[in-house]
């Protein structure tokens, strides 16, 4: 009886022994798939790794051609704006040479609240612009040098210092508009204002 709880006990203790091993290989296995798995996420992680590097780079890249394609689209468009400016500036200068009011007149655009008048004071011209509805002397030879210039969308402002005379400067907003002789759209005068005249 004895014998056979020993052997019973042996049987027990080999079974346990057996189990333990079992498990102990089944961990060993267990813990190698989890030293591929692992390997596997490294060199999937790695992969991400390399093609972020390589997106950034495409991106980097990217935002460097568009810079520059920005620089050119607006170097073209200060060259535009340089050339309409240009143009703005040739229509005073040759304004400010002309001796009677109906070629002055010429360079008026025709617009809404926009017209002129005409007379005779002591044997002069007695004219002028209306713009928007007010009037405006014209003096023949009263324009002097550009003093300074402002670009807004569709219309240029040109400031003019005037002679000793004539108490305030002139600032002509130029527009692209027919005349009051034709009906061609090119830069002319929309309106003069006067503004506060700086020594000279």
């Amino acid at each position: 009886m004895k014998k056979n709880y020993k052997t019973y006990a042996f049987a027990v203790l080999l079974i346990i022994a057996i189990l333990a091993i079992m498990d102990g290989v089944n961990n060993s296995n267990a813990a190698e798939e989890l030293r591929k798995e692992k390997d596997r996420l490294a060199e999937k992680a790695a992969s991400f790794e390399k093609e972020y590097e390589n997106n950034a780079k495409m991106l980097d890249e990217a935002r460097k051609e568009t810079a520059e394609l920005e620089k050119e689209i607006e170097s073209l468009s200060s060259a535009i704006e340089y050339k309409e400016f240009s143009a703005a500036i040739k229509t005073i200068e040759s304004y400010k040479a002309l001796q009677s009011f109906e070629e002055a007149n010429a360079f008026m655009a025709r617009i809404d609240g926009s017209g002129y008048y005409t007379g005779e004071r002591s044997g002069k011209c007695h004219c002028g612009f209306i713009f928007n509805g007010e009037g405006f002397e014209w003096i023949p030879n009263s324009v002097l040098d550009l003093k300074e210039f402002r670009i807004e969308k569709d219309k240029i402002s040109l400031t003019y210092q005037t002679v000793e005379e004539v108490k305030q400067d002139y600032q002509f907003v130029m527009v692209k508009a027919p005349g009051q002789y034709d009906r061609e759209e090119k830069w002319r005068v929309e309106e003069i204002t006067l503004v506060e005249k700086v020594p000279h």
